[in-house]
């Protein structure tokens, strides 16, 4: 049995999806997507799928832009310098690259600042801010920052110098008193969309400025606003969709560098490529050292300056990569120490703050919690970021306890604060306590909705082509996610130069589906080769020399039956790769010896005679041979059915010195031998009876101890002869012939059968599973 690691939830065809498909002139599968993803009308479908600029809004609709154009109109007229102030992620590079580029289309006087994250922290400061008015600056613009610098806009006040603030951000209860503000999400903005990224908001500026969307612009806007996790739908649709076949001419020479340099696919570019290949690597900059290389990629037009540009940051993603590997590593054990788990919250002196949000996914992704991850200076100023589950809004529940921070902003899924390390233990408390008054412990499971439930046969180019129609994929617009019940494995093995990946080839009705699990090598040993498992993951058209065939992504499994692994013949040692909540199933007092010796401990060891174990085990071993079918029976009577996962390696150092019991025929004729012949010499009898007969001489020498047992004969100084008046007795009396016919029993069973024979034995004493969950059950219907 494998469990799967999320609960699915299979959506229900709406009885409406035929009406939308005739009138989209659709298939029923497109419109049933549609409807899920909430255009479930005409309108509202076609304005999803042919997202164009007519359909934008206007950008005067936001608050705070009127003012905004025209400051920045008459700071170009009077050729006052204006300094375009960002933040070292992704959205705010590619931000800070917008503006640059929408200001020197207008003739403006600019430069752009965007602070160390290792030196200046997050945000406006007044150190930068002191710089920048001293270099002549008389207009800040902020992008993708400064919603939250109340004090620091004060302090520009003060100074002379007028900001303007472009954000996307959360608002805080006080808003800074900046020249103008822009932000979809304030309380009284009427624009129709508030779910823009900062480079979105930054977008809009532009069109506004320009009296038009800068196409050429837009491969910045899908860099933005598929790497900040925003969602895919509205404008931001547009921005991704057609931002990506901008980004997919590589008209900007840094670009094709950092593409061709880092081995990403060629294009046309995916949400994904973006996603797994250009965010990560632009992102590294800001996180291991200053994000300036990454905003100069953007915006150099030097081909030779763009190829050092790409490779310093490639070389800063490796090091990321690296960092957060070992950084992760620490902060799992850390976590595994807290005695309070219903959030997580650890903090090291040695740790990169560039890369604390990574790491804090991480702890979601394996905890299912949500985390928080600090790195503090030598002087006790932490530096941290959050990341939360489904259903616990982090940036309300950490807003209630700002006096902690020195800083704070964020999203309901993610913050970023600063706080000294006086104050990390009453954040983690506050955290606990109100992860503990909101969630609940189905909270915590996480869920994969699953779309469709499909047949082998279903699964088509034709069909993931027809998926497609609905990329970009991502937030409020994901991926289709697919249902493949009970399919057989054809091949499966684990893959990668880590061996952290799985392979399979499922089959049912004779149609074949590669399908590939990223890091999910732990199905390569926890499900076996006969197994049917079902599967959930993402199709994709999978090329290759040529060929196009359709792929499984895994994301989840689950068998339902118990898995019975045959690790017969193979060593002892085998064991030492099973956990600490495996039990381990011994009949041999020698073998338990062995067990202890390999370091298991004593209450995992379950011996014959044991009838409780720990229900929250489910992984057992058969390490031996028992002394008979019905110990081992009584053992599986008591287990068996709490047994997810059954590994036999039955190993013994005494096995019956022959192959099967002498016959009944056999015994009768070497009693009427004995007879006929009187009294004999043992010796020479058993060799004239081994050249007669061609019976072995442990066969004979047996079936003479029987005779013995049963009082038919008597030894004495190595002659046998018969006693005069033997008792009539079943050869089953003999004590030495039951132990050996239980012996024979037991290896014929259990040593000599095919795996196949050996589930089958097994199979009545395992928990049978219901063949569909109650989630199942209430699934989806067809969708042909």
């Amino acid at each position: 049995m494998l469990q799967p690691t999320t609960k699915w939830e299979l959506k229900t065809e709406s009885e409406s999806a035929q009406v939308l498909a005739t009138q989209l002139e659709v298939s029923r599968l497109t419109a049933h997507l549609l409807i899920n993803r909430g255009c479930d009308t005409k309108e509202k479908a076609e304005a999803f799928l042919h997202m164009n600029e007519d359909r934008m809004h206007d950008p005067f609709l936001m608050k705070g832009m009127k003012e905004a154009v025209d400051r920045i109109h008459q700071a170009i007229i009077d050729q006052e310098k204006i300094v375009v102030f960002g933040d070292y992620d992704v959205d705010g590079v590619s931000s800070t690259a917008l503006m640059l580029e929408t200001l020197s289309k207008l003739g403006a006087k600019y430069d752009w600042y965007i602070p160390n994250r290792f030196t200046e922290g997050y945000g406006p400061n007044r150190n930068a801010f002191n710089k920048l008015y001293d270099e002549g600056a008389t207009l800040l613009i902020t992008v993708d920052t400064g919603i939250a610098a109340v004090d620091t806009v004060a302090y520009a006040n003060e100074l002379g110098l007028d900001v303007i603030i472009t954000d996307h951000h959360e608002v805080g209860p006080e808003l800074p008193n900046a020249f103008a503000v822009i932000n979809p999400k304030q309380k009284d903005c009427v624009y129709p969309f508030s779910d823009l990224a900062g480079v979105g908001v930054v977008m809009k500026v532009a069109h506004a400025l320009l009296g038009e969307v800068p196409k050429d612009g837009l491969d910045l806007v899908s860099l933005g606003t598929i790497s900040d996790l925003v969602p895919l739908i509205d404008e931001n649709r547009y921005f991704a969709k057609r931002g990506l076949r901008v980004l997919s001419r590589l008209d900007r020479p840094g670009l094709q560098a950092l593409c061709e340099l880092s081995g990403l696919s060629d294009p046309p570019f995916t949400a994904e490529n973006v996603g797994f290949g250009f965010g990560p690597r632009l992102n590294a900059a800001g996180r291991m050292s200053s994000a300036d290389p990454a905003c100069q990629i953007l915006l150099t037009t030097d081909q030779e300056e763009a190829y050092h540009l790409a490779e310093r940051i490639e070389q800063l993603n490796v090091e990321r990569q690296r960092t957060v590997e070992e950084i992760t590593t620490e902060a799992v054990a850390m976590s595994e120490k807290l005695t309070e788990q219903d959030a997580i919250v650890v903090a090291n002196e040695n740790w990169n703050s560039g890369v604390t949000g990574i790491v804090a996914s991480r702890l979601v992704e394996k905890y299912q919690r949500p985390s928080i991850v600090i790195a503090l200076d030598s002087e006790g100023v932490g530096k941290g970021s959050a990341r939360s589950i489904e259903g616990f809004d982090l940036y309300e529940s950490l807003s209630t306890v700002r006096e902690l921070f020195t800083h704070f902003g964020g999203h309901p899924m993610a913050a970023g604060l600063t706080i000294d390390h006086t104050n990390i233990d009453l954040l983690r408390a506050h955290l606990n306590e109100a992860v503990k008054q909101t969630m609940t412990d189905e909270d915590f499971i996480k869920t994969s909705p699953v779309e469709l439930e499909l047949k082998m046969s279903d699964v088509t180019t034709s069909l993931i082509k027809e998926i497609e129609q609905l990329a970009p994929f991502g937030v409020k617009n994901p991926k289709p996610s697919v249902l493949i019940r009970n399919a057989a494995i054809a091949q499966k093995k684990a893959i990668g130069s880590d061996q952290t990946h799985v392979k399979m080839l499922l089959e049912s009705d004779g149609v074949t589906l590669d399908c590939i699990g990223f890091r999910k090598s732990y199905m390569n040993d926890a499900v076996s080769d006969d197994s049917l498992i079902s599967v959930i993951g993402e199709l994709e058209n999978n090329e290759w020399r040529g060929n196009v065939k359709p792929q499984l992504i895994i994301r989840d499994a689950e068998v339902r039956e118990t898995q019975v692994f045959d690790m017969r013949g193979k060593p002892i040692q085998t064991i030492e790769r099973f956990d600490h909540e495996t039990s381990y199933i011994v009949f041999q007092d020698a073998m338990k010896q062995t067990l202890t010796n390999l370091g298991i401990a004593e209450h995992q060891i379950i011996d014959g005679e044991s009838e409780r174990v720990s229900k929250s085990v489910t992984t057992f071993v058969l390490i031996d041979l028992p002394k008979d079918l019905a110990s081992l029976e009584n053992v599986f009577r008591h287990f068996g059915k709490q047994m997810d996962t059954l590994y036999v390696l039955l190993q013994d150092e005494t096995k019956a010195y022959f192959t099967s019991l002498p016959t009944r025929e056999q015994f009768k004729w070497l009693f009427a031998y004995i007879k006929q012949e009187g009294t004999l010499d043992i010796h020479r009898t058993i060799e004239q009876i081994v050249r007669h007969k061609g019976w072995s001489v442990d066969t004979v020498r047996f079936m003479l101890v029987v005779f013995e047992e049963l009082q038919f004969i008597t030894k004495r100084g190595g002659r046998v002869e018969l006693n005069d008046t033997p008792s009539k007795k079943a050869l089953t009396d003999a004590p030495i012939y039951e132990r050996h016919r239980k012996k024979v029993e037991v290896e014929t069973t259990l040593l000599m059968s095919t795996t196949e024979q050996l589930k089958t034995f097994f199979h009545p004493f395992l928990v049978e599973q219901p063949i569909e969950s109650e989630e199942i059950r209430s699934g989806l219907q067809s969708t042909h």
